[in-house]
């Protein structure tokens, strides 16, 4: 069941914005969990483990990307497994224009050498990702690292990040931002 919640008023924006929450189950990451964060110009990704999963934030900051801001989202993407595109485990979140707020499908694809290896519209194996919650430039979601091939816990997951230009509706490669060399540390 999805319902929707008034997340938070942007002040500074004047607009209203409306989260999604596509997973009510809190006992997937509890509130009280301690995030740590992996800062980029204008992204971010937060994150913790808990039991057999790691918890996850991944935002645009909608601040420091004026075309966002001003025009909407575009996807935007975390990549597991690899410190560049190729090889990495990418889980694409593409926004689902509505007719108040947003919200976010999630895709799956590996990184090749000259862009994605699968089908553009390849959705995630059942128990690899759990999205609980989406606004504007932002997703909460829970990943099964042993769910997912290649990808171990071994205490430290190389990543990737990437997002594309504003008012992009559907998943295509070309990416208006990259950041790669990125680790998440779990120990």
């Amino acid at each position: 069941m999805k319902k929707v919640l008034l997340s938070s008023l942007f002040l500074s924006l004047g607009v209203c914005s409306l989260s999604y929450a596509d997973n009510t189950d809190t006992s997937v990451c509890p509130a009280d969990l301690k995030y740590q964060t992996i800062n980029m110009r204008d992204m971010a990704f937060e994150y913790s483990q808990y039991k057999d999963h790691i918890c996850a934030v991944l935002s645009i900051d909608i601040s420091k990307n004026s075309d966002w801001q001003k025009d909407g989202s575009g996807w935007f993407a975390a990549g597991f497994g690899a410190e560049t595109m190729k090889g990495s485990n990418m889980f694409i979140f593409v926004p689902e224009k509505l007719q108040e707020g947003i919200k976010y499908d999630v895709y799956a694809n590996i990184g090749g050498a000259y862009g994605p290896t699968k089908p553009l519209d390849t959705k995630p194996t059942t128990g690899q990702i759990k999205l609980l919650l989406s606004s504007l430039g932002k997703v909460e979601f829970a990943i099964y690292p042993q769910r997912i091939s290649g990808l171990s816990n071994s205490g430290k997951i190389d990543m990737i990040f990437s997002h594309s230009k504003a008012r992009v509706y559907k998943f295509a490669p070309g990416h208006i931002a990259a950041y790669d060399d990125k680790a998440m540390n779990l120990k």
